[in-house]
């Protein structure tokens, strides 16, 4: 236990009487003393002497001790220096008046030695206490800033830097409930997901990891924004405490910047405005429950689709901004935000509506919660540049008179690598043909399909690997070295919807840049039971009304169907 009493002890008396009795008390103690004989003499002491304790006198001239130590505690801010007044009265009035202004407690005059002693010792046991808190609050705050700083490592440095996207996220303590996630879709569409956990601090900061890492993962693959808001609904269902819920934006900028789709689960509105007039054009509200407080949601119900021109900004922010309070209680308000943005100079709306909020709410206001304000200006230096020549071929795209069309995509080298083009060509197909109750089996054909043609196509590896259990292993890492240093090759995709009577078929043809393999002499393995390759084309003739191989292997060509009733 720390000992006070081996400190300083500041005698503060205007009678010199007192001030050598007490002294004499304390030196016995084992203090070395100083004194002063007025509150401002004693403020300056403090300053220039360090004590480990006050004794303090109430009525003095210049300056009263009740102003003294209010004065003293305020410099002294987290440390603990305990602070005795010395009195003559008694009344609980006069003793409670001791207490407001900042003592810790009191001495009645005159002084007894043993009553000394014990207040001394009770002063001793708080300090020793206060010292064992400020030590654990230290090493709390040395803990949590690390975390913080792997916290927005690990979820804020893989966001688009991009001058055209602004976002701000002011925490209320060290960590934020308030979250921004921003990424590119393979089709070159721009996904940005604002969300607010319950709460503020570290509780509400850890189900940001896991959104985190469902929302790029499952951006980067090219799934729809449909199920994405499932796929992070799900994970959070699974984790969160009863109670706690995750109000998310997701605003799916389309590459062609001529419309937005928005998902509002729980949050304020997503407002868009005019680029031109700054006026507002669309406030898109809440259309859902936050996410992780129902087990089984169907975002196609909160879609919402908003025309959008040249240099319009969509502004998305946490519901911590319009609840912002100043020093007389009073909200900033949803009209003050609104009047914000229709009043800011052209292109200033996010520095304008920072301004506002921050002159309204003063200096010296404590942040009650997360404030959080993005800013997405849709001119086409937000989205990623085009790759015609190694991504994406122009669309062989037809309407007949049966609703019949085509498509062609053709994915080469390097890009082979990035991306996953089977979620889109499936959630293309999705929005196509409504083909729901079809998702799992279609997007296990096109998922075998293509990793054939990936695999001993263009990267040229053997099944023979995976003859056996281990081999799998060395399958797979040769795989991922070949994968890694891919810079060549190509895979073509066409698809062809087709309508005869009450069915509909697509005619998937998978074309790779690979040797082939002698598809007339080829035998599926038999025993499906114990074979480690050979699988995916029995899965796909089970699947599809039919399988074909055509040129020297490399072509691979199925039907796959289903009734129109």
């Amino acid at each position: 236990m720390s000992d006070i009493g081996l400190g300083k002890a500041l005698i503060v008396d205007d009678e010199k009487t007192n001030r050598l009795i007490l002294k004499s008390l304390l030196n016995k103690q084992g203090y070395q003393t100083i004194e002063a004989v007025d509150g401002q003499e004693a403020i300056d002491l403090f300053h220039q002497e360090n004590p480990s304790i006050i004794f303090m006198d109430v009525m003095m001239p210049v300056l009263d001790g009740y102003e003294a130590t209010r004065q003293i505690k305020a410099a002294a801010a987290n440390r603990f220096v305990p602070v005795i007044f010395l009195t003559a009265m008694s009344d609980e009035k006069a003793l409670a008046q001791c207490i407001e202004a900042g003592g810790d407690d009191f001495l009645i005059k005159p002084y007894d030695k043993f009553i000394l002693q014990s207040k001394i010792r009770s002063m001793q046991r708080i300090a020793a206490l206060n010292s064992e808190v400020q030590g654990m609050y230290s090493m709390i705050h040395r803990e949590q800033e690390i975390a913080e700083s792997v916290f927005v490592n690990a979820i804020q440095s893989s966001n688009i830097e991009n001058p055209y996207l602004k976002h701000v996220v002011r925490p209320a303590g060290i960590f934020s409930g308030d979250m921004v996630l921003s990424a590119y879709s393979p089709s070159r569409d721009l996904y940005f997901l604002t969300g607010d956990f319950t709460g503020h601090g570290l509780l509400a900061a850890l189900g940001a990891m896991p959104v985190s890492e469902v929302f790029r993962a499952m951006t980067t693959k090219g799934f729809s924004p449909e199920e994405i808001l499932t796929g992070i609904n799900k994970k959070l269902k699974s984790m969160l405490p009863v109670g706690m819920f995750f109000g998310a934006q997701l605003v799916v900028v389309n590459h062609d910047l001529e419309h937005v789709r928005v998902f509002n689960a729980g949050m304020p509105d997503v407002i868009i405005v005019d680029g031109e007039t700054n006026q507002i054009k669309h406030r898109l509200t809440s259309t859902g429950l936050p996410l992780g407080v129902e087990a089984v949601i169907d975002p196609r119900e909160m879609l919402q689709y908003a025309p959008i021109a040249y240099n319009d900004k969509i502004l998305m922010h946490s519901d911590g901004l319009t609840e912002a309070r100043n020093g007389q209680d009073k909200e900033f308000g949803s009209a003050r935000l609104l009047a914000s943005i229709s009043n800011a100079p052209k292109n200033s709306i996010f520095d304008q509506v920072f301004d506002d909020l921050d002159q309204f709410c003063g200096a010296n206001t404590t942040q009650a919660d997360d404030v959080t304000l993005v800013e997405i200006t849709c001119v086409h230096d937000v989205l990623p540049e085009i790759e015609v020549h190694d991504y994406i071929k122009p669309s062989k795209y037809t309407l007949g008179d049966r609703g019949e069309w085509k498509l062609s995509m053709r994915f080469n080298g390097a890009r082979l690598r990035e991306t996953n083009p089977v979620p889109i060509l499936v959630n293309y197909l999705m929005e196509m043909e409504q083909l729901e109750a079809e998702r799992q089996s279609l997007f296990t054909v096109m998922t075998e399909l293509y990793i054939n043609a990936l695999d001993h196509g263009v990267l040229g590896l053997d099944s023979s690997l995976k003859t056996d259990p281990a081999g799998f292993e060395n399958y797979f890492q040769t795989r991922e070295s070949r994968l890694a240093n891919l810079d060549s090759g190509h895979v073509i995709f066409n698809l062809s919807v087709e309508q005869e009577s009450t069915r509909r078929s697509i005619l998937l043809r998978i074309e790779d840049s690979g040797k082939g393999f002698d598809f007339e002499n080829h035998d599926p393995p038999i025993d499906e039971a114990t074979a480690l390759s050979g699988r995916g084309l029995l899965l796909i003739q089970d699947l599809c009304e039919s399988l074909e191989f055509h040129g020297k292997g490399n072509i691979a060509i199925a039907r796959f169907g289903w009734s129109t009733r």
